[in-house]
C-alpha cells in the first residue's frame, strides 16, 4: 500500500490506466487491421498486375523465340546453301572411282563383235560414285526446310509474305549467314595453319635438313604466318557483320510481325499505358518494344529509362556479367519513383531452348540447395565422362580412317561397332549410377503410396456408399419385417439422396486424384532428377533439330503428362542410337506405333550431331571442387540465354489509392481512439468511485480498525467485492478471538509439559528436551515421570493431525499414561495395552498415537522402553564415536483393539555408559521443510549427533534447535502460529 499521499496523487490511478490501456487496445487493433489491410491491398494489387501480365509476357517470350528461331532458321537456309557447295567441294575427296567396262549402245556393239570372233576392243570407263560420307543434307532437303520456314511468314491477314519483302529479308540473312561462314572458316583456317606450322618447326629443327628444302620451309611459314595474321583479322570482322546481320533480320522480322504482335497483345489484356515490356538480347541490343506497338506504352516509364539508377541497373545484366549471377541477383522486383509516379521493374531472362535451360537451372538450384545428397553421383559423372572422352576420341579417330577409306559406312566397321557398344555401356552405366545415388527414391516410394492409399480408399468408399445406397432403395421396394424399426419413405428418399451426393463427391475426388498421376508439375524431386538424367539429351535434341514451336509449354507437358514422358525419351534413344548406329547421315530412323518425329526440322547430319553428342557425354555436369562455376550445366545455361525482358510497371495509381486508403483508415483510427478514450474514462471515473470507498474502508483495516463495515455496492464485481470483504473482516474479528484463545490454549499446554527437567538423577544421568508445536498448540508432547527407586519414566509422543483437537487428545493421553503410572504398574506393554484400550474405545478412527515409553533405572544404568509406531530412537556410543538406530517398530496406540496391537509392540533394553546419548524426537524434525521445500532429514540429524556427540543434552538440543532454524527460516523460540509443516519435539539423555 502507498503510504505516501504525494506518490499517491501523482502516479497514475485506475481511471488513467483503464483509459491508457483502451486507448492502446484500440489503436494496436486498428493499427494492426490497417497493416494486414494495407498488405492484402498490396497482394490483391501484385495478384491482378501478375494476373495481367503472365499472358502478355508469355506471348512476348514466345515472340522472342519465335523470330530467335525464324532469325536462326533463315540464317541457317542461306548457311546450307553454302556449306551444301562447300560441303560437295570437301566431301568429294571421299568420293571412290570406280574401274567398269565401257558401256551403252557402243560398248554393247564391241561386246556383240567380241563374241562373234571380230577384233575389236572393249575399253575401260573410270566413274567416281559416291560413298557414305559423301553424303550430307541435299538441296531438295533445304527447299522443303526453306518452305516451312517461308510459310511462317504471314500478314495480319494470314495472306503469305510477298515476294520482294521476303527477298529483302532473305538478303539480310543471307550477308549473316556469310559473315558467319567467313568468321568459322577463318578459325578453321587458323587451326590448319597451327598443325601445319607445328610440322615446319619439327622439320626445320633437324639437323640434317637440306638447305634448299630449309629455304623452302621458311618461305612456307612465312607465307602461313602472314595468311593466319589475315585470318585472325578476319574472325571480329565476321563476327562483327554477323552480330549486326542478326540484329538487322531481328528488326526486320519485328517490323514484318509488328501488326500480328500488336493484335495478339491487345486480345491478351496488356494495359499499355501500365505495363511496357522491353526485349533485349545478351549483348543488350534492344529486339522488341511494346511502346513502339503502342502509343499509350511509349510514354509509359519514359523518364524511368533515362533514370541512372535503372539504366546501370539494366548494364548489369550484359557484359561479363554470369547469367547464374543475374538470375540470383534480379529475381526480386525494384522500385523506382521518377516524376511523383512509382515503377517497378521485373527482368525475366529469355532463353532459347526453354527445354535445356529449364533443366539446367533446376539442376544448377539443386547443386546450390543439396550438394552432399549429389556429390557422389557428381563424381561418378566426372569418371565417367573422362572414360566417355576416351571412347570419343578412339571414335573420333577411327571415322577420320573411315573418311579416308572411303570404303565402308560406319555401321559396317567392326572396330567402330566395338566403340560404339562400349560407349552404350558406358551411358547404360550413368543411367544406373543415377538410379542408385539419386537422393528422392524415398520420397518417390513415400509419394507413390500415398496415392495408392488414397486412391484404395475413394475406391472403397464409392464402393460402400453404393453398396449402402442399394440396401436404402430395398427398404423402398420391400415391407420392413415385424420388429425392424420402421423409417418413412420420406427419410429413406433424403438418406438416398444424402448418399448419391456423397458418392459423387468421391467419384469427383477419384477423378481429380487420377488426373495427378505421373504430374510432375508441382514435384521438386521428380524435376531435380529429370534434369540430372534429361540434361544431356535435351541438348542434343536442341542441336540437332530447329522446333516447329517454342516456348515453355513443351517442358511443361513434358512435366505434366507421363506419356508425353515416355514419348520424348523414345525419341531421345532413337536418336541416340540413330548416331551410334552408324547407318545414315541424313535419314532418321522410324519410330514406334504412337511416337512421332515432331522435334522439328533435322538441320544436322548424323556426323554433326556425333560430334555435339561427344562433347556433351564428355563433359561433366559439374567440374570438380575447385572449378566452381564450371561443367556442362553451367555452360548450357550460359549458351542458351537468349536474352531478357524487362517489364516496367506503373504502379502509381494503385499506390496512390492503397496511401489514401491508409490515410483514410488512420483518420478512423484516431477518430475511434478519442471517443474510446473519452468513454473508458467515463466508464472509469464511474467504476472508481465505488472503488475509492471500498479503499478507504481498507486503508483502515489495515490500521488496526475492525469495526469497518463495507457499504453495498450492487450486484457486480465490486458488489461481490465489498459483499467479500465485510465477510473478510468479520472472519477478521472471529480469528483475533481464536488466535487469543489459542494463546491462551499454548500457555496452559506448556504447563502440561514438565517446567523443568529432573534432577533427582543428576548425579547419574542428563536430560534436555525441546517443543514447538505448529499452529501454537498441538499434538506432541514429551514427558519426565519420576517413579522413585532411581528410576524414571520417559515418555514421547505424537498425535496425528495438528491443531486444538490433537493437543485435547495428547492432554488425555498424559493424564492417561501419568495415571497408569502412579497405580503402580511397570510393565511397558501392559502400560500401552492399557493406554490403547482406552483411546481406541474414546476416539474416532482417524485418531491415533505414535508413542515411545522408556524407564530408566539408575541403579543398573539400564534403559528399557517399547515403541507405539513411533520413530526409531538414535544412539551416540561413546566407546566407538558412532551413531547407532535403535530398533523399534510397533503399531501407533488407538489404531486397532488390543488382541492385535499386542503382537506389535515388544519391549527393549539397553545399557547406557558413561558419555552415551539416547535421542529420541517426533516426526515433524527430520521432516521440517526449508522455503525451496526440501526436508531436514534424519541423515542431516545423525551427522549433527555425531558431530557435537561431546556436549551435554540441553546444548546438545540448542545446538539441533539451531541448525532447524537455520534450515526452515523460522524462529523456534516465538510463540504463537509458525510456518512449520508439524510439530516438533525431542529429548536426550546422556549418562554421566
Amino acid at each position: 500500500m502507498i503510504k505516501n499521499k504525494f506518490l499517491r496523487a501523482v502516479l497514475p490511478g485506475i481511471r488513467a490506466k483503464l483509459s491508457f490501456f483502451t486507448a492502446a487496445l484500440v489503436i494496436s487493433i486498428l493499427g494492426f487491421t490497417s497493416i494486414i489491410h494495407y498488405s492484402q491491398q498490396t497482394k490483391a494489387l501484385e495478384e491482378k498486375l501478375e494476373s495481367e501480365l503472365k499472358a502478355p509476357l508469355e506471348y512476348v517470350n514466345s515472340v522472342v523465340l519465335d523470330l530467335e528461331n525464324l532469325s536462326r532458321s533463315m540464317i541457317l537456309i542461306e548457311e546450307f546453301k553454302v556449306r551444301v557447295k562447300e560441303k560437295k567441294k570437301q566431301l568429294s575427296k571421299f568420293k571412290r572411282t570406280v574401274v567398269q567396262k565401257e558401256g551403252g549402245f557402243f560398248g554393247a556393239l564391241k561386246s556383240f563383235g567380241q563374241s562373234i570372233g571380230l577384233n575389236v576392243k572393249r575399253g575401260n570407263v573410270y566413274k567416281s560414285v559416291d560413298t557414305y560420307f559423301t553424303k550430307y543434307l541435299s538441296e531438295k532437303e533445304i527447299q522443303e526446310f526453306e518452305s516451312k520456314v517461308r510459310n511462317e511468314l504471314r500478314k495480319e491477314n494470314g495472306a503469305p509474305i510477298d515476294t520482294p519483302v521476303y527477298e529483302r529479308i532473305r538478303s539480310i540473312a543471307e550477308k549473316t549467314a556469310l559473315a558467319r561462314i567467313s568468321a568459322e572458316t577463318s578459325k578453321i583456317r587458323i587451326e590448319e595453319i597451327t598443325e601445319e606450322v607445328k610440322f615446319l618447326d619439327a622439320e626445320l629443327a633437324k639437323a640434317d635438313l637440306d638447305p634448299k628444302k630449309k629455304k623452302t620451309y621458311l618461305t612456307d611459314k612465312d607465307k602461313l604466318e602472314k595468311e593466319k595474321k589475315l585470318a585472325e583479322k578476319a574472325i571480329p570482322d565476321g563476327e562483327k557483320k554477323a552480330a549486326s546481320g542478326e540484329t538487322a533480320l531481328t528488326k526486320a522480322l519485328q517490323n514484318f510481325f509488328r501488326g500480328s504482335f500488336k493484335d495478339r497483345i491487345s486480345s491478351l489484356g496488356l494495359l499499355p499505358d501500365k505495363i511496357r515490356i522491353l526485349a533485349y538480347d545478351r549483348v543488350g541490343k534492344e529486339t522488341l518494344d511494346t511502346g513502339l506497338l503502342f502509343s499509350q506504352s511509349s510514354e509509359t516509364g519514359k523518364k524511368l529509362l533515362a533514370q541512372a539508377d535503372f539504366t546501370e541497373s539494366r548494364k548489369g545484366l550484359f557484359g561479363d556479367t554470369d547469367v547464374l549471377e543475374v538470375i540470383q541477383n534480379k529475381s526480386e522486383p525494384e522500385s523506382y519513383e521518377v516524376g511523383g509516379r512509382q515503377y517497378e521493374v521485373v527482368y525475366r531472362p529469355v532463353f532459347r531452348n526453354p527445354s535445356t535451360a529449364e533443366r539446367s537451372r533446376s539442376m544448377a538450384e539443386e547443386i546450390v540447395e543439396n550438394p552432399k545428397d549429389w556429390a557422389k553421383y557428381l563424381e561418378e559423372d566426372r569418371k565417367i565422362s573422362a572414360e566417355i572422352a576416351e571412347i570419343s576420341q578412339r571414335l573420333k579417330t577411327r571415322m577420320s580412317e573411315l573418311r579416308k577409306d572411303g570404303k565402308a559406312k560406319p555401321s559396317s566397321d567392326k572396330e567402330f561397332k566395338n566403340l560404339a557398344l562400349a560407349y552404350r555401356q558406358m551411358l547404360k552405366k550413368r543411367d544406373t549410377k543415377l538410379e542408385q545415388l539419386q537422393p528422392y527414391s524415398s520420397v518417390f516410394e513415400k509419394n507413390e503410396k500415398k496415392w495408392n492409399d488414397d486412391h484404395k480408399s475413394l475406391k472403397d468408399k464409392i464402393s460402400n456408399t453404393s453398396k449402402e445406397i442399394l440396401e436404402w432403395e430395398k427398404m423402398l421396394k420391400f415391407p420392413l419385417k415385424e420388429g425392424e424399426n420402421k423409417t418413412s419413405p420420406e427419410e429413406i428418399q433424403e438418406k438416398i439422396r444424402i448418399l448419391e451426393s456423397q458418392e459423387e463427391e468421391y467419384k469427383d475426388s477419384l477423378i481429380r486424384l487420377e488426373s495427378t498421376k505421373g504430374d510432375w508439375g508441382n514435384s521438386y524431386e521428380h524435376k531435380a532428377e529429370d534434369a540430372f538424367f534429361g540434361l544431356r539429351e535435351a541438348a542434343l535434341e536442341d542441336f540437332t533439330f530447329i522446333p516447329f514451336k517454342t516456348g515453355p509449354a513443351g517442358i511443361r507437358r513434358y512435366y505434366k503428362d507421363e506419356n508425353e514422358r515416355k514419348s520424348v525419351q523414345v525419341k531421345w534413344r532413337l536418336l541416340r542410337e540413330w548416331i551410334l548406329s552408324g547407318n545414315s547421315e541424313t535419314e532418321l530412323p522410324k519410330t514406334p506405333k504412337g511416337v512421332a518425329w515432331d522435334s522439328g526440322i533435322l538441320v544436322r547430319s548424323r556426323s554433326e550431331a556425333e560430334e555435339v553428342m561427344w562433347a556433351l557425354d564428355s563433359t561433366p555436369l559439374v567440374a570438380s571442387g575447385e572449378e566452381e562455376g564450371k561443367g556442362l550445366v553451367y555452360d548450357l545455361l550460359r549458351k542458351d540465354l537468349l536474352g531478357y525482358n524487362i517489364i516496367l510497371i506503373d504502379r502509381t495509381e494503385g499506390v496512390r489509392q492503397m496511401k489514401s486508403n491508409r490515410e483514410e483508415m488512420i483518420r478512423y483510427t484516431g477518430i475511434i481512439g478519442t471517443i474510446a478514450i473519452l468513454l473508458a474514462y467515463g466508464l472509469a471515473w464511474f467504476v472508481v468511485r465505488r472503488i475509492r470507498v471500498i479503499s478507504k474502508n481498507a486503508e483502515s483495516i489495515g490500521e488496526g480498525n475492525l469495526n469497518v463495515e463495507f457499504p453495498p455496492a450492487g450486484y457486480d464485481e465490486i458488489g461481490i467485492l465489498s459483499e467479500s470483504l465485510n465477510d473478510m473482516v468479520h472472519g477478521l474479528k472471529e480469528r483475533e478471538e481464536m488466535k487469543g484463545e489459542l494463546l491462551a490454549a499454548e500457555e496452559i499446554q506448556k504447563r502440561l509439559l514438565p517446567e523443568k527437567l529432573p534432577s533427582s538423577l543428576n548425579d547419574y544421568v542428563e536430560f534436555g528436551a525441546f517443543y514447538k508445536a505448529m499452529t501454537g498448540v498441538g499434538g506432541d508432547y514429551y514427558d519426565f515421570i519420576e517413579l522413585g527407586g532411581g528410576k524414571i519414566a520417559i515418555c514421547i509422543g505424537d498425535v496425528s493431525n495438528h491443531g486444538v483437537g490433537p493437543a485435547i487428545v495428547m492432554a488425555l493421553f498424559r493424564a492417561q499414561i501419568r495415571a497408569i503410572l502412579r497405580k503402580g504398574e511397570r510393565d511397558l506393554k501392559k502400560i500401552l495395552l492399557e493406554a490403547n484400550g482406552y483411546l481406541y474405545e474414546d476416539t474416532p478412527d482417524h485418531i491415533f498415537i505414535t508413542f515411545f515409553l522408556a524407564i530408566f533405572d539408575s541403579n543398573t544404568s539400564r534403559l528399557e522402553y517399547i515403541s507405539a509406531g513411533h520413530v526409531k530412537p538414535l544412539f551416540f556410543d561413546a566407546s566407538d564415536g558412532k551413531i547407532k538406530e535403535l530398533p523399534a517398530g510397533g503399531l501407533p496406540i488407538g489404531m486397532d483393539e488390543n488382541s492385535f496391537f499386542e503382537t506389535t509392540i515388544e519391549r527393549r533394553a539397553l545399557t547406557l555408559d558413561s558419555g552415551d546419548i539416547f535421542f529420541e524426537y517426533t516426526d515433524g524434525l527430520d521432516e521440517a521443510r526449508s522455503p525451496n521445500s526440501d526436508m531436514y532429514t534424519r541423515e542431516r540429524l545423525a551427522k549433527l549427533l555425531h558431530a557435537n556427540g561431546e556436549k551435554r543434552p540441553e546444548e546438545l538440543i540448542k545446538t539441533i534447535v539451531t541448525d532447524v532454524e537455520s534450515h526452515t527460516q523460522q524462529d523456534l523460540s516465538a510463540t504463537g502460529f509458525s510456518k512449520l509443516s508439524d510439530d516438533i519435539a525431542m529429548i536426550a539423555i546422556r549418562k554421566r
